[in-house]
């Protein structure tokens, strides 16, 4: 059975909040928060009940039945002059799941859905530049690498350069 992607509702926090904490402990170079940093299923689920249906943020999901294989998250500026600006975030598949075109119906769907926001012009994101793989999923995409931002992630000691890449909504 295929995946089916639709926008987390209060109900999937539960299940959305274990899933971020795991992928944030498997990839800490990926991703610029902890564990501990995860807010808690009641904050979680308040956020997706707040914002359902809004043009500012959607964090999308990929479930087979009730297990969530991965997700796909975007929110826009709220100041007035930065409006037409929104950010890709999150973006994690589970492993058993890499490799199937999941991560790429995500991003797709992610897109498609943002296009839809009123006075929406480009999409943002940051990837760690030893993240050869999802790199290469949204350069095939459209979006395009504009600067490398050095030393934005200290893991252990260790820093990872991030890459800010952008899709014209525009064009």
């Amino acid at each position: 059975m295929a995946s089916v992607i639709r926008a987390l509702g209060p109900d999937d926090a539960p299940v959305y909040r274990e899933q971020r904490i795991r992928a944030l402990r498997e990839h800490p170079d990926a991703f610029g928060r902890t564990p501990d940093e995860v807010p808690s299923v009641e904050t979680l689920a308040e956020q997706f009940r707040l914002d359902a249906g809004s043009d500012e943020y959607v964090l999308l999901g990929a479930f087979d039945g009730a297990v969530l294989l991965g997700v796909a998250g975007c929110h826009r500026e709220r100041a007035f002059k930065q409006r037409h600006i929104a950010f890709v975030w999150g973006v994690y598949v589970v492993p058993e799941q890499r490799g199937t075109g999941l991560g790429r119906r995500l991003v797709t769907e992610l897109i498609t859905r943002a296009r839809t926001w009123k006075g929406l012009e480009c999409l943002w994101l940051d990837v760690t530049t030893v993240n050869t793989a999802a790199r290469a999923l949204y350069v095939s995409l459209g979006f395009r690498g504009v600067a490398i931002k050095p030393r934005v992630l200290k893991v252990d000691g260790c820093y990872y350069d991030e890459e800010l890449m952008i899709l014209d909504l525009t064009a």
